[in-house]
């Protein structure tokens, strides 16, 4: 499901939560943990926690967030349903930007050799004052600019993070106060990328570069300044990041043995009350003490009340029925569609929601319709508008017109048959089918980003060779071709192409069988540490010389092994086609007569 955008909502509450961050932050230079990691179940309001530090409230009761605010130096939110946002190397990239943003000048990083402005202002606070201090840095070190090239920070984040921010930072005169970077949802990597064995993605077959954001930080929060401190959010749930950050400061928001946390489901009702003319209307002595159950059923769960007392306003749901609603979000959800949908109304919609599930990129009604209607063909756009009307109660609209579902645990629940029951479930396969027909469809106008989410569709629909003689992967190579896209005119390292996952070397494989180029950079520009690469191939070296078999030998290294691949994929065979070494390639067949 694809919506890398953060929708803030009306905030209430939380305070206390506000005020343990504050006393974490000048409790850090004395401190021998450098953060606090934030939790909660699904739904319990950690990233609206972490948009109204972001992006705080103007209302007088906000004071705490603002002053917070002010000492945020940089922010990341990590979403399923953005991979581009899970990226270690996009993570860094990003904490660069915001910090070099903070300063005066506001220097980016696509224009390393702009002429320096002088400028005799004094930072008015001690996040302007990193900045600017960082901001020189970058300008001097040509290091830093070394570990921020895009090939470099793909290949090691965790060097780049340390080269290129946490050793620069280090080296800047401490601040008058602490400020803190803040990162959202950490665990949502561990549960996309989990460790994997075997691959072969540059120095990604060690354990010395990180997969996920979580593992980056766990591995180098060591580094942070004395005047940084790290918060990071996830949900209870997450053992692994518990071991990962052992020894964070711990602020649970649905701890319902903290007195605070139960004053805030109180508050939160008592606020929609006050604010809402709607909702108070139902209100009456004998419905009073639905709000009591409702209060108990919530479990601590800000989603539930939220979803509750929305259909309650809108007239959906009924206060009384609040005792026929199950006690936990899975079973509200359940009750939901059982409310919303009759099977064959469901039948209808479930094509729009597996979609919306396999969706790489933000998705429009109109995309939307085009790629439930490459499936059923007889679909109108009377019918589907019909459809999707079905789906208001939740499914949201962002700003740019993304469809997205209204929350990313009501997409898991789709997805997950002990909770939702075979009457409900969804397939993110047959969304990335319809997906994968749509960009087929549209193959000439695609660009890189696209091309490369439509290689990602491909593989989840043809995962094995089962149709046909044909192995799976020559069946995506070949649906890849046949979609007619300019993937010819793809380069993998490019900057714009960050809609594909460095660490998936299949998909890396299927780009480049089918025809994209693993980089801009002409062959023989500057060495490579590799040990199969185009730069060891040389145009001139001619099999005839002194020993037939020494060019050939020095191109397999050590190994002698024909079908070792390289950081980007390729094999020696792919380089000399690539190449139009015919005389090495000649040369390689008749040596390993097994590739034949």
């Amino acid at each position: 499901m694809a919506a890398p955008v953060i929708e803030k909502k009306r905030f209430f509450c939380r305070e206390w939560a506000f005020m343990k961050l504050s006393h974490c932050l000048e409790q850090r230079p004395a401190s021998k943990t450098c953060g606090a990691l934030i939790v909660g179940g699904p739904g319990s309001g950690k990233t609206a926690l972490c948009a109204e530090l972001a992006w705080p409230s103007t209302s007088a009761s906000s004071r705490h967030q603002r002053s917070l605010n002010r000492r945020l130096l940089a922010r990341h939110f990590c979403q399923a349903r953005s991979e581009a946002s899970l990226s270690p190397a996009q993570f860094v990239r990003s904490l660069v930007a915001q910090i070099l943003q903070a300063s005066t000048e506001g220097i980016h990083l696509s224009s390393p050799t702009s002429p320096t402005v002088s400028s005799t202002s004094v930072p008015s606070t001690s996040k302007e004052a990193v900045a600017e201090a960082y901001a020189e840095k970058l300008r001097t070190d040509p290091e830093i600019h070394a570990a921020l090239q895009h090939d470099v920070l793909d290949r090691d984040p965790d060097d780049a993070l340390k080269k290129a921010l946490l050793f620069p930072l280090l080296e800047v005169e401490p601040p008058k106060n602490c400020l803190f970077l803040l990162v959202d949802s950490i665990d949502e990597g561990q549960i996309l990328n989990p460790p994997q064995t075997g691959t072969r993605d540059s120095r990604r077959d060690n354990d010395n570069v990180s997969r996920t954001i979580a593992e980056l930080l766990a591995n180098h929060h060591h580094l942070f300044p004395q005047w940084l401190l790290l918060v990071c959010t996830a949900r209870r749930q997450s053992k692994t990041i518990s071991r990962m950050f052992t020894g964070f400061r711990k602020i649970s928001l649905d701890d319902l043995r903290k007195s605070q946390v139960v004053r805030d489901v109180q508050q939160y009702i008592l606020a929609r009350l006050d604010q809402e003319d709607a909702l108070r209307q139902h209100i009456s002595r004998d419905t009073a003490e639905m709000l009591n159950q409702l209060h108990i059923k919530s479990n601590g769960c800000f989603l539930y009340l939220e979803k509750v007392l929305d259909g309650v306003a809108e007239n959906f749901i009924v206060l009384r029925e609040v005792r026929e609603i199950p006690g936990t979000l899975n079973g509200l959800y359940l009750w939901l569609c059982q409310r919303l949908f009759s099977r064959k109304q469901f039948v209808k919609v479930q094509p729009l929601l597996n979609v919306i599930l396999a969706a790489k990129l933000p998705i429009t009604q109109e995309i939307l319709y085009k790629c439930v209607k490459s499936a059923h063909i007889t679909l109108t756009i009377e019918d589907f508008n019909r459809r999707l009307h079905l789906l208001r109660r939740v499914i949201s609209v962002s700003r740019a017109g993304a469809l997205m579902l209204f929350h990313h645990s009501f997409a898991e629940w789709l997805l997950d048959v002990k909770h939702c029951t075979q009457k409900y479930l969804c397939s993110a396969i047959e969304g990335h089918a319809m997906l994968a027909a749509h960009y087929t469809l549209r193959g000439i106008e695609l660009n890189t980003d696209e091309i490369c989410v439509l290689g990602q569709h491909i593989q989840r629909v043809l995962t094995n060779g089962s149709v046909c003689n044909m192995d799976g992967h020559s069946l995506q190579v070949l649906w890849m071709i046949g979609s007619g896209a300019p993937i010819d005119k793809c380069y993998l390292d490019s900057p714009e192409c960050i809609m594909w996952p460095r660490q998936d070397t299949k998909l890396l494989r299927l780009l480049i069988d089918a025809g994209a180029k693993p980089s801009e950079k002409i062959v023989g520009d500057e060495p490579t540490k590799d040990p199969v690469s185009s730069s060891h191939v040389s145009q001139d070296v001619s099999p005839i010389d002194e020993s037939p078999d020494k060019p050939l030998i020095e191109l397999l290294g050590e190994s002698g092994d024909i079908n070792q691949a390289d950081s980007c994929g390729r094999t020696v065979l792919h380089t000399l086609a690539a190449d139009g070494n015919a005389s090495l390639l000649e040369l390689a067949l008749a040596a390993c007569p097994q590739v034949r």
